[in-house]
C-alpha cells in the first residue's frame, strides 16, 4: 500500500509521571491533595479534566461527549463514575482541547495553571489490561485466529506469547514516528482503549487477527489513508468509519461475515458540502457477506475503483453511474447478481467493466454504449445472459469485449473482429539511451502512436489478468498459478515471498536506491504529462497517484513476508511499474529483467518478453 512520509501529527496527552496518593480507605470521588497543594474549591472549570483524553471537539459540529459516557480512574485502575460536565461554547472547547493535549497542565484563559485533576492512564498499563480481557474472552476468537494462522511458516500459535507480540507492535505504533501498522497473523480480537494514540497513523492492515470489530472511536484515526482487513470474523462496521475523512483506499478481503456497510459513507450536509469518506478512491470487497451498497455510494464521488469480488451482491444501485472519477467496477464472482443496472446520461470515466463469473446475470442494460470510454468489458462466465444488447455494436472501437461461449457469435454478428494493430515500438528499443522518465521524439514515436498505445493496454491487460488470479487466490508469480490460501494449498506450494524466485528479485529491487530514483523520474513525468485524449486523461498523475506510483515497490515486505492477497497485489503493482520503466526506457531491462507470470494453470505467459 502507498506510504505517505510527510503528514500531520495530530498531539495527545502526555502521561503524567506523579501519581495523587489518596488514602487507601478514601471515600469513592474524593481526592486528597498532595501535601504541597491547599485544596480549593470546585470552580467553573471542575469536572473538564474528567473529560476522556483527547475528546476534544474537532470542530463546531462535534457531538458533546455525555456525562455517562466519561470515567475517571482511581490509582488502581478501577472506574470510577464522574460528575456531570460542564458544557462549552466551540471557542472554549478548542482552546481546551489544545491546552490539554499540549501538556500536563491546563491554561485558563488568563495564563492561570491549573494542575490535572484525575490521571491519564499510562499506555503501558491500557495494553497489559487488553491482553488480561484477550485472553479471558479468547473463546470468541481464538478459532478464527488460529485457522487463519495455522499453515503460515513462522507464526506464532501460543496464545500468551502472541498477545505480548501484538501488544509490542501496538506500542510502537503508539509512537509519533511510526506511519503504519501491519498486524498480520496476529491476534487483535478488539482494540484496546486510547485509539486516540493512532491519530498519526496513515495505513494500517489487519490480516488473520480474529478482528471481531472495530470500535466507535476509531474516528480517533483522522490521518488515516488506507485500512486493510482480511481474514477475520468481524461482523459489521461502526458508523463512524465514515468520519475517516483522509481516507482514500479500504480494502476487505476474506470477512464473510460483514454483510453490510455503514448507510452513511457520505453525506451532503446543510450547507450543501459532502461530509465523510469524500476521499475514497478506492473500495475493494472480496469473498465477504455483502448484498447491496448503500445509496450514500453516490455521494464518493472521487471513487476510481469498485471491487466487489466473490460476494452474495444481489443488486447494485444505478447511481454508480453518477460517480464522476469511476474508472473501473470489477464485479467477478457475484454469482447472485441478476441485472446490471441502467445508464442514466453519458458516463465518460468508466474504463473497465468485469461480470465475469456472474453466474446469474441476465441482462445488460439496452443503451449500454452510453459507457463512452469504455476500454474492456469482461462477460466470461456469464452463462444465463440471455443476449447481448444491439448497442453494445456503439461501444467505442478500442474497446476488448469478453463474451461467453454462447454468446460469441452473436457477438461476431454485432461487432466484427478487427485485425490486431502492429507489433509494439518497444520491443526492439531506440538506437539511444534515455534517461528513465525522460522521453526522445527522435527515437520513438507520439504518445498518439498505435504501437505505444497497444504496448501501454498490453502491460494493463497483463496486470488486470494478475490482480485476477490473485482474487481467485491464486498466486501468478508461480507456475500453474497454484492456490495460496491455506485451505486449497497444495504441498510444496511457496507459502512465504522469498520462495518465489520472481518476487525475490522485485525485494531485491526495492531496496535499491537507482530503482526508487527512476520512479520518482517516470512518476514526475507522467505528473507533467499533458495528454489530449479525453479517453486518455487518466495517464496524467494527480498528486495522490504520484505517491502511489513512487511507493510501488515491495519495501515494506522481505523474503519471510507471508503470501497472501496484500502481498501479491503490492508485488502485482510492482510488476507493473517494472514493464512502464522498461516502456519508458528500453534501456532499463540491464537491471530489470524479465518476470515471467502464468495467468492460467498450464499456460504460462511472460509478458515482458512477448
Amino acid at each position: 500500500m502507498p506510504r505517505i512520509t510527510s503528514f500531520f501529527t495530530r498531539q495527545t496527552p502526555v502521561d503524567n509521571p506523579q501519581r495523587a496518593q489518596s488514602p487507601v480507605g478514601a471515600v469513592r470521588n474524593e481526592r486528597t491533595p498532595p501535601a504541597d497543594q491547599t485544596q480549593r474549591a470546585p470552580g467553573p472549570l471542575s469536572g473538564l479534566s474528567r473529560r476522556q483524553p483527547n475528546a476534544g471537539a474537532r470542530s463546531e459540529t462535534s457531538r458533546p461527549r455525555l456525562a455517562a459516557d466519561v470515567l475517571e480512574f482511581d490509582e488502581l485502575g478501577a472506574a470510577l463514575e464522574s460528575s456531570e460536565i460542564p458544557q462549552l461554547d466551540p471557542s472554549e472547547r478548542r482552546r481546551f482541547n489544545v491546552d490539554t493535549t499540549a501538556s500536563a497542565q491546563l491554561v485558563s484563559a488568563g495564563g492561570r495553571v491549573l494542575q490535572r485533576s484525575t490521571q491519564l492512564r499510562s499506555y503501558e498499563s491500557v495494553l497489559l489490561e487488553w491482553r488480561d480481557q484477550c485472553a479471558a474472552n479468547a473463546d470468541q476468537w481464538r478459532e478464527a485466529w488460529i485457522s487463519a494462522n495455522e499453515s503460515v511458516t513462522g507464526a506464532e500459535l501460543n496464545l500468551e506469547v502472541a498477545l505480548r507480540i501484538s501488544a509490542a507492535h501496538l506500542a510502537r505504533a503508539a509512537s509519533h514516528n511510526v506511519a503504519s501498522l501491519d498486524l498480520s497473523y496476529l491476534p487483535l480480537p478488539r482494540f484496546p482503549e486510547q485509539t486516540y494514540r493512532f491519530g498519526h497513523l496513515q495505513d494500517m492492515s489487519i490480516a488473520g487477527a480474529g478482528l471481531l470489530e472495530l470500535p466507535e472511536s476509531i474516528s480517533d484515526l483522522a490521518n488515516l489513508r488506507t485500512l486493510t482487513l482480511s481474514q477475520n470474523p468481524i461482523g459489521a462496521l461502526p458508523a463512524s468509519i465514515s468520519r475517516l475523512g483522509e481516507l482514500q483506499e479500504l480494502t476487505i478481503f476474506s470477512c464473510p461475515n460483514l454483510t453490510e456497510l455503514p448507510e452513511h459513507l457520505a453525506i451532503r450536509n446543510t450547507a450543501g458540502q459532502r461530509e465523510g469518506l469524500v476521499k475514497l478512491r478506492t473500495l475493494t470487497l472480496s469473498r465477504t457477506g455483502i448484498r447491496s451498497l448503500p445509496s450514500s455510494l453516490e455521494y464518493l464521488k472521487d471513487l476510481t475503483h469498485l471491487k466487489i469480488n466473490s460476494s452474495p451482491l444481489t443488486e447494485l444501485n444505478t447511481s454508480i453511474h453518477r460517480l464522476p472519477l469511476l474508472e473501473e467496477v470489477d464485479l467477478r464472482g457475484c454469482t447472485r447478481l441478476r441485472h446490471y443496472p441502467s445508464i442514466s446520461g453519458q458516463q465518460w470515466s468508466l474504463r473497465k467493466l468485469s461480470l465475469q463469473d456472474c453466474s446469474s446475470l441476465q441482462t445488460l442494460p439496452s443503451n449500454i454504449d452510453a459507457l463512452r470510454n469504455l476500454q474492456e468489458l469482461d462477460l466470461r462466465g456469464c452463462n444465463n445472459l440471455r443476449a447481448l444488447p444491439p448497442s453494445i455494436s456503439g461501444l467505442p472501437d478500442h474497446c476488448t469485449i469478453r463474451a461467453p461461449a454462447h454468446l460469441q457469435a452473436s457477438l461476431d454478428q454485432l461487432r466484427p473482429r478487427r485485425p490486431p494493430l502492429a507489433r509494439p515500438w518497444d520491443v526492439a528499443g531506440p538506437s539511444t539511451p534515455q534517461v528513465a522518465g525522460a522521453s526522445s521524439s527522435a527515437a520513438r514515436p507520439s504518445d498518439d502512436d498505435p504501437a505505444i498505445t497497444q504496448a501501454r493496454q498490453k502491460i494493463e491487460d497483463t496486470v488486470y489478468a494478475l490482480f485476477a488470479a490473485i482474487d481467485e487466490d491464486r498466486n501468478p508469480f508461480v507456475q500453474n498459478a497454484p492456490y495460496f490460501i491455506p485451505e486449497k494449498r497444495e504441498e510444496g506450494t511457496p507459502i512465504v515471498l522469498g520462495e518465489v524466485d520472481g518476487i525475490q528479485q522485485m525485494l531485491k529491487e526495492s531496496s535499491r536506491e537507482v530503482f526508487k530514483n527512476k520512479l520518482i523520474g517516470l512518476a514526475n513525468s507522467l505528473q507533467q504529462r499533458r495528454i489530449p485524449h479525453p479517453w486518455k486523461a487518466s495517464d496524467r498523475l494527480d498528486t495522490a497517484e504520484h505517491k502511489a506510483f513512487v511507493n510501488s515497490h515491495l519495501g515494506t515486505f522481505n523474503e519471510h513476508s507471508p503470501i497472501n492477497g496484500v502481498s501479491l497485489y503490492k508485488a502485482a503493482q510492482m510488476w507493473k511499474t517494472r514493464e512502464l520503466l522498461v516502456h519508458n526506457d528500453p534501456t532499463n531491462r540491464d537491471f530489470l529483467p524479465p518476470i515471467p507470470t502464468y495467468s492460467l494453470p498450464e499456460q504460462a505467459t511472460d509478458a515482458s518478453e512477448s
